[in-house]
């Protein structure tokens, strides 16, 4: 199975592992910028640069753009950015995913891949339905099943080519055995400091053979969770020299508080 982050294709803006450095502007002229605004990409971006001094107030604003815009980039990032700051009552609210019910293949493929990154249970009832709706399109329906068994596992106790209704009676059984309330990272409480451990094994390995880091999730997790960027992209040649930056960056990221089966967007707890 495959989990990333869909960061690649045209229609997206801000192509990165997160969402970029903080703001240095104060929130009064930030919240002046969005009411000001001429354009919705405007208004996106300021309203990521509140989230990331922690101000959620305006997250009612992105999910009305979000069901709204017919610009396709803006969505894209609209959707990226909600699965990063929603809660788990943001997503049980079906009428805040009402974009999916007509939805472009390019939209779903963003919405199912970046899934993931909700970290929440509460995302699979959406990806279920999508499956039953884009089944017949076969890289649609491999990215909505890989999104899906990164919170199930579903694939090794019932195979690949199981068909929806068993994956959907395996969800309710492992929602049963499982507390929703929490955020995941695959079968586990999401919690930086096991990511990192994860990391640091990747960057192990990539530095004995000078290899590219080839990591794409928990490098944009880890960004978007702390508002600190790994000091590496995906292709980046793991050297002695570069080796250190991730020793200092895990230090970084020990010296916060984190508590495990939470969410953080940019240090601050969802």
């Amino acid at each position: 199975m495959k989990v990333g982050v869909n960061m690649s294709g045209n229609q997206n803006l801000m192509n990165s592992i997160w969402f970029g450095e903080k703001s240095t502007l104060p929130l009064p002229e930030i919240k002046a910028n969005i009411l000001y605004a001429d354009t919705e990409r405007d208004v996106l971006l300021n309203l990521i640069e509140l989230y990331k001094l922690g101000d959620f107030t305006q997250k009612p604003l992105l999910i009305q753009l979000m069901n709204r815009t017919k610009d396709e980039a803006v969505l894209n990032l609209c959707i990226r950015v909600f699965l990063a700051v929603a809660t788990h009552g943001d997503l049980r609210d079906s009428n805040n995913l009402h974009f999916l019910s007509d939805g472009s293949e390019e939209t779903i493929n963003t919405f199912a891949s970046a899934a993931v990154t909700s970290l929440s249970l509460e995302v699979i009832p959406y990806l279920l339905a999508l499956l039953e709706e884009w089944e017949d399109v076969t890289d649609t329906a491999i990215i909505i099943k890989d999104s899906i068994d990164f919170f199930l596992n579903f694939e090794e106790e019932l195979g690949e080519e199981v068909g929806v209704q068993e994956i959907g009676d395996f969800y309710f059984k492992h929602c049963d055995e499982n507390d929703k309330e929490n955020y995941y990272f695959y079968q586990n409480l999401a919690f930086p400091g096991d990511m990192a451990k994860k990391l640091m094994q990747r960057v192990m390995v990539a530095v004995n053979k000078e290899e590219p880091l080839r990591m794409a999730l928990i490098p944009s997790l880890l960004s978007v969770f702390s508002g600190e960027k790994v000091p590496s992209d995906y292709n980046t040649i793991i050297n002695a020299s570069n080796y250190k930056n991730f020793i200092n960056y895990i230090n970084v990221l020990s010296s916060k508080t984190w508590e495990k089966g939470h969410k953080y967007f940019y240090g601050f707890k969802i």
